[in-house]
């Protein structure tokens, strides 16, 4: 396989990319129902398929493990006592109790700070759901995070139901909810769409569609022609591609993301394959890190705006 660059590690998006499991309320119907203080508990919620957690009062010190966690959280109107190492997003997250980094969480450090509820990462963590429950013992911990663009609506309304904050919970799913109804589906002809990311080995790898961008670019009507293609490399959610299968494909809109702050692929691709009905037409666009493979949260809401226009301009 040609080798394209030597990008910047892409240690946090490959972790980051961890399939996730479907997220939903689970049990009874406790978990979904409005909640109005400590009346409205024990709360039971089902994050991850066959874990259920019993919240027995109104958790008051919450950690949260990664990005998502945290921007999800704030996002219903929680506050964190805790934070992944890069989650800084959140106004005064930076002052917050560091726990290490997402894809190895230290757990130590998080029993110290004795926590009521911990929030983790279904999408990112969902691998350590077992050395969380050995490590935490009986301290709740619930488990959010998207897949998919459905799953942050789902989110927030098992983060609110945990924290006795309803209402905020429903704002915050209602809108993302309706952003895909605004922009869902697109106009006109659906584009033949590839995504591309940079490997710190030259390599790329494009977005499948059990990736959560490739959940965007199919709610949005594109047609993501390596959707189907068989997973393969480090990263659950992408395979790896040849320069020679990309000219094949030949997409009519190509999404790149460079990690790490590296010089842009677009760039490069553009200089290398310019054959490509993306690059003869100028349909070649650089995409965020953080909103598109990273971070997928409350920010997704206009990344998948941005996304529409760059699939249905005009």
């Amino acid at each position: 396989m040609q080798r394209w660059m030597r990008a910047p590690a892409l240690a946090g998006a490959l972790v980051l990319l961890a399939v996730a499991p479907a997220i939903a309320c689970g049990g009874d119907d406790d978990a979904a129902a409005p909640a109005s203080g400590d009346a409205a508990y024990p709360v039971t919620a089902t994050a991850l398929p066959g874990r259920s957690v019993a919240i027995e009062a109104a958790p008051e010190g919450l950690v949260t493990t990664s990005p998502s966690a945290i921007e999800l959280l704030a996002d219903v109107g929680g506050t964190a006592i805790a934070r992944s190492s890069t989650a800084t997003a959140v106004p005064g997250a930076a002052e917050l109790a560091d726990i290490g980094p997402s894809y190895q969480p230290s757990f130590e450090q998080i029993v110290a700070l004795d926590p009521d509820l911990v929030i983790a990462d279904a999408s990112a963590q969902a691998h350590l759901a077992g050395a969380f429950e050995e490590a935490l013992g009986g301290t709740p911990t619930l488990f959010v995070g998207a897949r998919a663009y459905a799953d942050l609506a789902a989110s927030a309304r098992i983060l609110g139901a945990a924290i006795a904050a309803p209402e905020q919970a429903e704002e915050s799913a209602s809108a993302f909810e309706a952003v895909a109804r605004e922009v869902g589906g697109g106009a006109g002809a659906s584009p033949r769409v590839l995504v591309l990311v940079a490997g710190r080995d030259g390599t790329l790898s494009a977005a499948l569609g059990a990736s959560f961008v490739g959940d965007l670019v199919a709610l949005l009507g594109g047609d993501n022609v390596a959707a189907a293609l068989p997973q393969s490399g480090p990263v659950p959610g992408y395979a790896l591609i040849s320069p020679e299968s990309i000219v094949s494909f030949d997409p009519e809109v190509l999404l790149v993301v460079t990690p790490g702050g590296g010089p842009s692929i677009a760039g490069i691709v553009s200089a290398q394959l310019p054959e490509l009905a993306a690059v003869r037409s100028g349909r070649i666009h650089e995409l965020d890190l953080e909103v598109y493979l990273q971070v997928p949260g409350p920010r997704a809401r206009e990344g998948l705006r941005a996304l529409a226009s760059l699939l249905h301009p005009g």
